[in-house]
Formats: structure tokens, sequence, C-alpha cells
């Protein structure tokens, strides 16, 4: 029997299992571990029924399949959990003005590296389906509300209004963002490296020496 799953809290905390009985969410819980250990391909339904305690046949008759349970997963997750995420980001942590390139680095990636070993499991999940599913990956840009790109820009507009920042196209500053963290986020998920306080620092350290403005 699956224990208390931490990572079913995402969906406690939106109310997305009011209406589900224990087994259910027992099930859901046990999809979550297996899908994350194993990969979607290399599941069954048989594995996860072992898992969360009850005969196979409670997967097929709320969920009806296999493919069906990775959607009970990824669709809230798509739908409202990470937008709901995303309005925290913009109203928590990119309203605030800030006073060097440093601080803004070091508060956004620290909240978003508490956002990934919180929810390891479910994100690791959608991340993968995001690589297999074109219409996915369409409809999660979609989500990604529009305050989110306009507050990055107002911060790199002001961090560059107090030298802060290298006087570079915003979209290409995003993606050496993008592209360092990403870098860690995605050695964290699928390849075991380690999302020490350490690995956070250098990832912050490196991100400052490449975004500074340097005098020729």
């Amino acid at each position: 029997m699956v224990g208390n799953n931490d990572d079913l809290q995402l969906f406690r905390d939106a109310h997305l299992l009011d209406d589900m009985t224990p087994k259910q969410v027992s099930i859901l819980a046990a999809a979550i571990d297996v899908f994350a250990e194993n990969g979607y391909a290399n599941s069954s339904t048989k594995e996860i029924a072992r898992r969360a305690g009850v005969a196979e046949g409670n997967i097929f008759s709320t969920f009806t399949n296999k493919r069906g349970l990775l959607h009970a997963i990824i669709d809230p997750v798509r739908e409202s959990l990470f937008p709901r995420a995303m309005d925290e980001l913009v109203k928590y942590k990119l309203a605030t003005k800030y006073a060097t390139l440093r601080e803004f680095l070091d508060n956004i990636i620290r909240d978003r590296i508490d956002y990934l070993r919180n929810n390891q499991k479910v994100i690791k999940i959608f991340v993968a389906e995001l690589f297999y599913d074109q219409s996915l990956r369409r409809q999660f840009v979609k989500k990604f509300p529009v305050a989110y790109w306009l507050q990055f820009d107002r911060q790199f507009i002001h961090l560059k209004h107090l030298g802060q920042l290298v006087n570079w196209n915003n979209r290409e500053i995003g993606a050496v963002m993008s592209g360092i963290i990403g870098e860690v986020f995605f050695g964290y998920l699928f390849f075991g490296q380690p999302l020490s306080d350490k690995t956070v620092q250098n990832t912050i350290n490196t991100l400052v020496d490449v975004l500074t403005p340097h005098e020729a």
C-alpha cells in the first residue's frame, strides 16, 4: 500500500482530491511513483495496482486505462497547477524590483528550485510527456500567463537601467537563463545529478558572470 505521498500535495492544495475516494487517491499516488521511476512506456497497471494495494480492475473502472491514468496526473498540471504556480511567481517574486542582478537571480532560481524539489515526481512525468506530445507542448506554452513574460521584460529593463545586466535583446537573455537553469533541472530529474546548495550557488554564479556587463 502506498504511504503518505508528498507528491500529491499539489493536488491537495488545489482541492483536486476532494471528490476522490481513498482507493482512487492511492491509485493516483502509486501511478506517480511508478511512472516517475520507470517512465510511462515501461510501467504497467498491474504494478500500479500492486503498489496501491487494489485490484487491477479498480484502475480500469475509474481511469479507463493506463493512458487515462496518465492524463489524470498531467491534465491538472497543464490546466491548473502550472498556471497557478506561474501566477504565484509573478505576484510574489517577479513583482519585486531587485537592486542587483545577483539578488534577482537568487530569488527566482531558489524559488523554482524549491518548487522542483517539492514536486519532483509529478514534474518529471509531465516534462517527459512534453518531449513526446507536440499537442501537449503547444497547450503548455499557451498556459503561460502574459504577466509572466511582461514581468521578466520589466525586470530586465530595470536591471539594464541600473547597469546590472548586459544590453542584449531580452529574448536572448531569457534563452541564456533557460538554457543554464534547464540543464540543472534536467540533470536532477532524469540523470540523478545532485541539486545541492552548492549546485544552486554555482548556477547563480555562472549566470551572474555571463549576464553582468563587462567593459571592453
